[in-house]
């Protein structure tokens, strides 16, 4: 038999357990040595055991953060508890501990990418952007939210590019989570990178789900606008602001502003037509994401079709929040009586 010939039949006598086939493939080298093509022969019996060693490595860490992984947001919270009392070096050291864990898995492949949502409606939104040509595997934790909650840690620390490198890491897993775009922003406002700000802005209102996070991404265009100094569109996008969520720093960003012009008033309001006039002229998304509220509307839909009436009322009342539709208002109530019934009949 020739080499492949050879290698072929070894590979029918591989049973896919590492703790036999290791001994197994060590057997045939020597059994082989002394063959004219012992050295081809070696050559593919080691890539066999590579193979072999790989997976068992793999099988033994993913069955290892399965065990680990369930503690996660257990671990989050506590985190969040720390930072809550300004102990960041404590909540740092627990996401740092989630991180080393994971570290060596979640890493993509030519055939998987690996990603962290929170939500199906994160899921849905994902293939819906950016169309993945690869196989989406879930990691079995919110490794993302540990990476962006790390990030913010780092900042507060005044660590900046390790905490660049974190929100880097939170968008590869989850490039449609709102939270990751927030942070993101603030941390582009510490590195004095107007551009970074706005980039993250675009990444925002394409995956926003309230309209505080929509006001938000508005807030931080005006941001940007202010350190472009261009006064007048930071002024415009402070109104669109308004429109949907006053932040606390509001009126303080409008005084700015309005020194800025060299006003002794407020900056004088624009039309709705000139405000669609600038977003465009920006490209700036004006209002909500199109693709959320068709997400959520179908995931809403699908629910209800499935009798899953709670999970039906949360994805209809996202779509509510962002389009203020009467009649999916109507029918969140019709739910909300529906699930009431269904509880009390039980």
């Amino acid at each position: 038999m020739n080499t492949s010939e050879i290698i072929a039949e070894i590979e029918k006598s591989l049973t896919g357990d590492p703790r036999k086939d290791g001994p197994f493939l060590k057997d045939q080298a020597e059994k082989y040595k002394n063959s004219e093509n012992s050295t081809e022969i070696n050559r593919e019996l080691a890539r066999l055991l590579y193979e072999i060693s790989k997976k068992d490595y793999e099988s033994s860490l993913y069955n290892y953060l399965d065990s680990e992984n369930q503690k996660v947001n257990e671990q989050i919270e506590n985190a969040r508890k720390r930072f809550d009392n300004r102990n960041y070096s404590g909540g740092i050291k627990i996401l740092e501990e989630i991180i080393r864990n994971n570290l060596p898995a979640w890493n993509d492949t030519s055939e998987f990418t690996y990603k962290s949502f929170g939500t199906p409606l994160e899921y849905l939104l994902y293939t819906k952007l950016y169309e993945p040509e690869k196989e989406v595997k879930s990691v079995n934790c919110n490794l993302a939210g540990v990476y962006w909650m790390y990030c913010h840690g780092l900042m507060k620390k005044g660590r900046y590019d390790e905490a660049l490198a974190a929100i880097e890491r939170a968008a590869e897993l989850n490039p449609v989570d709102p939270d990751v775009y927030l942070q993101y922003a603030e941390l582009m406002k510490l590195r004095k990178n107007p551009e970074g700000i706005k980039f993250a802005c675009d990444k925002l209102l394409q995956c926003a789900v309230t309209k505080e996070q929509i006001g938000r991404a508005y807030f931080n265009y005006s941001y940007y606008f202010s350190e472009i100094n261009d006064p007048i569109k930071a002024a415009a996008l402070l109104e669109m602001c308004g429109i949907f969520y006053k932040p606390d720093l509001y009126e303080s960003e409008l005084q700015y502003i309005s020194n800025c012009l060299g006003m002794g008033s407020l900056p004088p309001k624009h039309t709705s037509s000139e405000l669609m006039s600038l977003m465009n002229e920006e490209k700036i998304q004006p209002g909500p994401s199109v693709n959320v509220i068709q997400a959520a509307y179908f995931l809403a839909k699908r629910s209800e079709e499935q009798l899953e009436f709670k999970n039906a009322k949360y994805y209809y009342e996202i779509v509510w929040e962002l389009t203020e539709d009467d009649n999916i208002n109507d029918h969140i109530q019709e739910l909300t009586s529906t699930i009431k019934d269904l509880k009390e009949f039980k």
